[in-house]
């Protein structure tokens, strides 16, 4: 699946998750490094070209690293309107946690509008119910709970998920991310490409070796079972 990645100076400056990002170790950092200190990379517009050319229906994923156009908490209107652009007739996965301000969600529903549908990326449950009030398709961390443990089979991990919350306070469905528990992967599933999720909440469990730092954020093990699988 294509991907691109996009500088460190696009992340916003309320994320909290920034000294926790999983993009922050491995591989993946050498490369964001790079992208971000010039590099690697090109303009948003010569980084477009090939998407422009896939097939029609082809699913791709924008920001593996980095976040939307636009330094810190704004967002470029005119470069989001480029992706929207040369995503006309594909299927884009994209999240952002620019924090949704008049202006942002004015966009994002512009290009929405389009056909290039972006989630709202939150760091609990009840931010999730937040972001999720203003019908726009959502996605969460996860406490690591949530995550399948090297030693268990699939069966044994589900029947513990199932004694974890598994809906919000305002009843909305929480799905795991399949890629994080089977062999499945973005371009079989790509739910979170779909904009209209009938408000599921898909939710990725904290890993690697921040995974830590990111269980602190969440809070997710604290909250009561309220809702059963």
């Amino acid at each position: 699946m294509p991907v691109m990645t996009s500088s460190r100076d696009t992340c916003p400056d309320s994320c909290p998750l920034k000294k926790g990002c999983y993009a922050m170790t491995g591989p993946l950092k050498l490369h964001w490094d790079k992208v971000t200190s010039g590099e690697r990379g090109t303009t948003l517009d010569e980084a477009l070209k090939p998407i422009q050319r896939l097939n029609r229906g082809a699913l791709w994923r924008y920001g593996q690293a980095g976040d939307l156009p636009g330094q810190g908490d704004q967002i470029d209107h005119e470069g989001l309107r480029s992706i929207m652009k040369a995503n006309r007739g594909k299927r884009a996965i994209v999240f952002t946690h620019k924090p949704p301000t008049p202006e942002n969600l004015a966009i994002i529903r512009e290009v929405a509008a389009g056909g290039l549908n972006i989630n709202l990326s939150a760091d609990t449950l009840d931010e999730a119910d937040e972001l999720a009030d203003l019908n726009l398709p959502v996605v969460t961390v996860l406490h690591s709970d949530y995550g399948k443990r090297k030693d268990e089979t699939l069966q044994e991990y589900r029947r513990r998920l199932n004694s974890l919350p598994r809906k919000t306070k305002s009843d909305r469905r929480i799905a795991v991310c399949p890629a994080t528990y089977t062999n499945t992967s973005c371009t079989q599933c790509g739910a979170c490409a779909n904009g209209d999720r009938n408000g599921v909440i898909i939710g990725f469990p904290a890993h690697g070796t921040k995974k830590k730092r990111v269980d602190q954020i969440t809070r997710h093990a604290e909250e009561p079972n309220c809702n059963g699988p």
